[in-house]
């Protein structure tokens, strides 16, 4: 009787819970997403996945977007030539029809940018 071919795993260090747990957590959005669901999903609608995946809201309050974004050169772009458009195309949108402000910051821990490793 035969299972299949053989599984090799690779040989690397093991790593603490407590150390990879953070990270995984910021990669997959669960704060972002538990705290701000439907604003999140509204933002990624009107950004797009490409912009999406470099950009995450951290904060909102009283109608303010705040958005963390990945590099100078990309939070230059979202808040200088396209605050307007992507603020009225997030206020038609479901989930975003209370935002009344953008706000964009450079992140240290943004999507894209590598935490550390």
């Amino acid at each position: 009787m035969s299972f299949g071919d053989a599984v090799s795993y690779s040989r690397r260090k093991a790593r603490r819970v407590g150390d990879v747990l953070p990270r995984l957590l910021r990669e997959k959005r669960f704060y972002e997403k538990s705290r701000y669901g439907p604003l999140v999903e509204a933002w990624r609608r009107v950004v797009g996945d490409e912009v999406a995946a470099r950009t995450r809201i951290v904060g909102y309050r009283r109608g303010r977007v705040t958005v963390e974004v990945d590099t100078a050169a990309l939070m230059h772009e979202l808040s200088g030539f396209r605050r307007s458009a992507l603020l009225a195309e997030l206020q038609r949108a479901p989930g975003g029809e209370d935002a009344a402000d953008l706000r964009f910051r450079l992140g240290a821990e943004a999507p894209g940018r590598d935490a550390g490793e």
